[in-house]
């Protein structure tokens, strides 16, 4: 009985509450610390992937410019054709250079990548953002499918026709803007359904990258605005 009376129990009940309090608070310092780590890390990934969609924004910009050029070319060339009453009719290069002309949408998606890869996406906590950026990579991949149809049918199909019509070297020489003869801007063709219908081919090619283009540009300009909202939240 006297060993027990000399045991300092309430010392050694505070010193364990105390034990206990600073194994807690450790935990919660660990914890708040990772909490911080990892918002930070979402805040970083984030302002990656608003720069990326942003640069990507400018280029389509550019790009789709570029397309109604070309498209209105080849409205150009159908209409000349169409009312050249079966006479060779002239057509400046600048038309026979849109009709084998294809551009690509290169849009950057390298943080979004990385944070798919990394399956860090599900941490997000915005639903409706982590929703729109799993989307985008489809939307992308139609949007390229597209655009492989289409510069397969510029490459092939068209510059056939155009080779064996003569008319190859001053379409590419147009395309990438050699310093081509005067007396080659102009060259006289003989209007044929074969090459109208090889033209409303290109059109259409052309009418479907202007809906495709559009539509990514209205689906990043979205999430950079959803971007921008959180980003602001966690400020």
């Amino acid at each position: 009985m006297s060993i027990s009376k000399n045991i300092p129990w309430k010392r050694l009940f505070a010193e364990g509450i105390v034990i206990i309090i600073s194994i807690l608070l450790a935990f919660l310092i660990d914890a708040w610390w990772n909490d911080r780590l990892e918002h930070q890390r979402e805040r970083e990934q984030l302002s990656a992937m608003r720069i990326e969609f942003a640069e990507s924004l400018l280029a389509l910009g550019s790009l789709r410019e570029s397309v109604k050029h070309h498209a209105s070319n080849i409205d150009q060339f159908i209409i000349l054709l169409k009312t050249s009453e079966d006479k060779p009719v002239s057509i400046s290069a600048d038309l026979i250079g849109s009709s084998i002309m294809w551009r690509t949408s290169d849009v950057s998606t390298s943080a979004l990548d990385s944070l798919i890869a990394s399956g860090e996406l599900n941490h997000l906590d915005n639903q409706l953002l982590k929703a729109n950026l799993a989307k985008l990579p489809a939307s992308l991949l139609d949007l390229t499918e597209d655009e492989v149809l289409a510069m397969n049918f510029a490459e092939t199909i068209m510059a056939d026709y155009l080779v064996k019509n003569g008319l190859a070297e001053v379409a590419y020489a147009n395309r990438i803007k050699f310093d081509i003869p005067a007396a080659s801007r102009n060259v006289a063709i003989q209007s044929s359904d074969e090459l109208i219908g090889l033209l409303m081919a290109r059109r259409v090619h052309f009418e479907f990258s202007l809906d495709g283009i559009l539509s990514i540009k209205e689906t990043l300009q979205i999430l950079i605005n959803q971007i921008d909202d959180e980003l602001s939240n966690m400020n």
